[in-house]
């Protein structure tokens, strides 16, 4: 019989009591998990789980603990995730958009009314570490694209460390472009237009960017998704593999080949052997301004979000 360790059984007191801790904030972070998994444990049913309870466990383990309960989160809409409303939404992303590294959020903001959706993108358009951003099949028009940018054009931290980006499967042209190419550390751009004819002055606008021609733009991908998040269910992709590695949940994603989808890529080996000629323009961050005033440079950032 093996005795349980003091850590083991103060683990399981305070689990009992879990939603009733005020902070964890002199916690080290092992044993906070330990307290986590114990209250879990006496879950037996996790479907029951009240919005309010939800929206605690988020509020406590993010106080101090948001770099390892939610590094990476995924949203899929053949899920639990259905149940929870968009005042959920706002209070989880609210606590976690500075620690995100990943977000999948398709098919979600369709059935979101345009205030909400407005309210979603602003967040999203100001998270600093996110690297992976999905926001497929969600109904978005150009002036969504002008809003998710809008916090990057104007200021240097937001968006700054954005590798990925999909759009396929919204109702966008080739003005987005105009507000995606300020996105200047994206090595991959999926995205999709209404109409094929402003595809090459789409592709133009990109200095850094060049389109990948290879028959393999329609593969699948793989996301990552790390912490806490993934021991809830109802906060779970139900499509992600159940391993040992609990920071490292691999989920496939297929991109939808049934679409005329346009893939922009920093350098492709295969479709592009030697690198191109094309010239590359180096672009500056504004830096904001501490005593408040703004340059020639700012104004014109702030003018194009409402043009």
């Amino acid at each position: 019989m093996i005795i349980p360790t003091l850590v083991q059984l103060s683990s399981r007191v305070l689990g009992k009591y879990f939603l009733s801790i005020e902070s964890f904030r002199y916690i080290p972070d092992e044993f906070v998990e330990n307290i986590f998994d114990s209250y879990l444990k006496m879950n037996s049913s996790l479907s029951i789980i009240s919005q309010e309870d939800l929206i605690r466990i988020v509020k406590v383990l993010t106080d101090y603990h948001g770099d390892l309960f939610c590094t990476s989160f995924s949203y899929v809409i053949a899920n639990h995730l259905n149940i929870l409303t968009s005042n959920f939404y706002f209070h989880l992303f609210k606590c976690v958009h500075r620690n995100l590294v990943q977000l999948d959020f398709s098919h979600a903001l369709e059935k979101y009314t345009s205030e909400e959706k407005e309210q979603f993108l602003n967040i999203f358009g100001q998270m600093e570490t996110i690297e992976y951003l999905r926001l497929t099949y969600n109904r978005l028009d150009d002036d969504d694209i002008r809003l998710l940018t809008a916090s990057h054009r104007i200021q240097s931290k937001a968006l700054c460390n954005l590798h990925s980006l999909h759009l396929q499967g919204n109702h966008l042209t080739s003005r987005s472009a105009r507000f995606l190419k300020s996105l200047t550390t994206l090595d991959t751009l999926y995205i999709s237009l209404a109409s094929l004819h402003g595809k090459p002055g789409f592709v133009r606008e990109f200095d850094n960017l060049y389109e990948c021609i290879c028959s393999v733009q329609n593969s699948w991908e793989e996301i990552i998704n790390r912490g806490w998040i993934g021991k809830i269910p109802q906060l779970q992709s139900s499509s992600a593999s159940v391993d040992n590695s609990f920071y490292r949940k691999r989920r496939r994603v297929d991109n939808d080949d049934s679409i005329a989808l346009i893939k922009l890529v920093r350098h492709c080996s295969t479709c592009q052997p030697s690198p191109s000629k094309k010239p590359m323009k180096k672009t500056e961050k504004v830096i904001s301004n501490p005593i408040g005033f703004i340059d020639s440079n700012q104004a014109n950032d702030l003018l194009s979000c409402y043009l």
